[in-house]
C-alpha cells in the first residue's frame, strides 16, 4: 500500500498489485500440495524397478504436472517469504528478520528440489525397456535424497514460522495464535516424517490470508 499526500493536506492511499503476490503465492503453494495429495500422482512409486517404470509409463501427464508445479514453487514460495519477510522486518529484531529470510529461501529451495528430484527421472524415462529398467534402479538408489531435502524444506520452515509469529503478535496478532504459530514452527521440524509437513502447511495458509486482508502495520 502506497500514500500520497497532496499539498492541500488530503492523502491518497492506493493498494499496490504487488501486495497480493505473497499472500497469492503462498495460498498457491498450499493449494498445489493438496491437490497432489488427492490426485493419482499420490500413489506410491513402487520398490522395485519394474513398479518405477509402470508408475512412470501410468502417470506421465501428472509426472510433468508435478514438476511443473516443483518449479513453479520457487515463486510461489519466494514470494510468499519475500513479502512476509517485508510486513514484519519494522517490527523483528535483527535475528529475527534474518532467521526469516534465510529460513523462507532455504524452504523454498529444499521444497523444489525434492520434488524436481522425484519426478525429473521419470518424466525422461527412456523408452527402451533395458534402458528404462536401469535408470529405474538408479531412481531406486537416489530417490531418499528427496526425502532429505523434504525435510530440510521442514527444518527452514521452523526457522521461518517461529519468529515470524514472535514478530507477529507484536502489530496485533493475538498472542495464542502467535503461540500456536510457535508450536506449528516446532511441529514442521518433523516433515521428514511427512506429518510435519501439515503444520507448515496450515501456517502458511492463515499467514497468507492474515496478509490478504489485514493491513499493513
Amino acid at each position: 500500500m502506497t500514500t500520497t499526500t497532496l499539498d492541500a493536506g488530503v492523502s491518497i492511499t492506493r493498494r499496490g498489485w504487488t501486495r497480493l503476490l505473497p499472500p497469492l503465492g503462498g495460498l498457491g503453494l498450499v493449494a498445489g500440495l493438496i491437490m497432489l495429495f488427492v490426485s493419482p500422482a499420490s500413489d506410491d512409486t513402487g520398490d522395485t524397478p519394474a513398479e518405477v517404470v509402470a508408475y512412470a509409463s501410468s502417470h506421465e501427464g501428472w509426472n510433468v504436472a508435478i514438476l511443473l508445479f516443483g518449479v513453479l514453487s520457487i515463486g510461489l514460495g519466494g514470494a510468499f517469504a519475500a513479502g512476509l519477510h517485508a510486513r514484519l522486518r519494522h517490527v523483528a529484531t535483527e535475528t529475527e528478520s534474518a532467521l526469516l529470510l534465510i529460513g523462507g529461501t532455504a524452504f523454498a529451495l529444499c521444497f523444489a528440489l525434492c520434488w524436481i528430484i522425484w519426478m525429473a527421472p521419470l518424466v525422461d524415462m527412456p523408452s527402451d525397456p533395458a534402458r528404462a529398467l536401469s535408470e529405474a534402479e538408479a531412481y531406486l538408489g537416489y530417490d531418499d535424497v528427496g526425502w532429505f531435502l523434504l525435510g530440510g524444506a521442514g527444518v527452514a520452515a521452523a526457522l521461518m514460522v517461529v519468529p515470524a509469529s514472535i514478530a507477529a503478535v507484536r502489530v496485533g496478532l493475538p498472542a495464542w495464535l502467535g503461540w500456536l504459530g510457535v508450536v506449528a514452527g516446532i511441529a514442521s521440524l518433523g516433515t521428514v516424517a511427512f506429518l510435519g509437513m501439515f503444520a507448515w502447511m496450515a501456517w502458511i495458509a492463515v499467514a497468507s490470508i492474515v496478509m490478504l486482508v489485514g493491513r499493513r502495520p
